[in-house]
């Protein structure tokens, strides 16, 4: 089966923003541990070494965090605790883009989850938060049934991120 030269195109930016946006929103949830009181809740409730995969049924996108120790990493392991995998590129990019919130996408069947349902939903509630943060109240009031109040102004979060604080 061939594929056109525009589907090619379509389906590889849509990979590579789905993988930069990924990429900011673990370096969101790791600078937001240090930085929000309700995110380190949520994170510190999670067993030790706990790994979270988002990927796609395809396996072009591969993200995975890890609580050890009480930080939070960057990790490539073989054994997720919870993993979302979502049943195409296209679906984890309207996600990603804000074109889709993660309890619609749940409600249409758009992903697989392995693990137990009550750490997916400590996750979301971590993702929510996250993106309050990091995405403008436009896209987050379009895809968040309740926009959370931040802790900290938005820009030094940016700024801590951008840092890696």
């Amino acid at each position: 089966m061939k594929v056109s030269l525009d589907k090619k195109i379509s389906k590889s930016f849509k990979i590579v923003v789905s993988k930069v946006v990924l990429f900011f929103l673990g370096r969101g949830i790791i600078t937001l541990f240090k930085n929000d009181s309700k995110i380190k809740q949520e994170i510190e409730s999670w067993n030790d070494n706990f790994i979270i995969q988002i990927t796609t049924e395809d396996t072009a996108i591969d993200w995975q965090i890890q609580k050890r120790q009480g930080k939070l990493y960057r990790v490539k392991e073989s054994k997720q605790n919870l993993s979302i995998s979502f049943k195409s590129v296209d679906i984890l990019f309207k996600l990603v883009t804000g074109r889709l919130g993660v309890s619609k996408a749940y409600a249409e069947h758009r992903f697989l989850l392995k693990g137990e349902i009550k750490d997916a939903m400590s996750f979301v509630r971590v993702i929510d938060r996250t993106e309050g943060y990091l995405f403008p109240s436009i896209m987050t009031k379009r895809i968040l049934k309740e926009v959370p109040k931040r802790e900290k102004p938005m820009l030094e979060i940016y700024g801590r991120l951008l840092l890696n604080m």
